[in-house]
């Protein structure tokens, strides 16, 4: 479609996807914490009960099996960045896919 017979709102999305997409840094994946207690008896995590915690990003393989990769601290920050983008581009995926179905359904009603 071109972009002279689009909504105000699908240029915008379309605009801000295509500048997302320009970073080429994002993964796909979830994040979550872990919290673990490391097995030493002289530990913190044993004696005051305070677990170390530690970042994971989960993921999908193409071949669909579901691996665990550990970030370290110190690249927990961008790992954060990097699956944000990642949901940003998807959500405005999902928003343009709603807008060119409303705009297919209605093409439907005038025929």
């Amino acid at each position: 479609m071109k972009r002279a017979s689009m909504e105000r709102r699908e240029k915008d999305l379309l605009s801000k996807i295509t500048r997302i997409l320009n970073y080429s840094e994002y993964i796909h994946a979830n994040l979550f914490t872990m919290e673990r207690t490391c097995g030493n008896p002289n530990c913190r995590c044993i004696r005051e009960g305070k677990k170390h915690k530690s970042l994971y990003l989960a993921t999908m393989t193409k071949d669909k099996k579901r691996k665990m990769i550990y970030i370290p601290k110190r690249l927990e920050d961008k790992a954060r960045e990097y699956t944000e983008r990642y949901f940003k581009i998807r959500d405005g995926f999902e928003e343009v896919s709603d807008i060119n179905l409303k705009r297919l359904l209605e093409e439907k009603k005038v025929k």
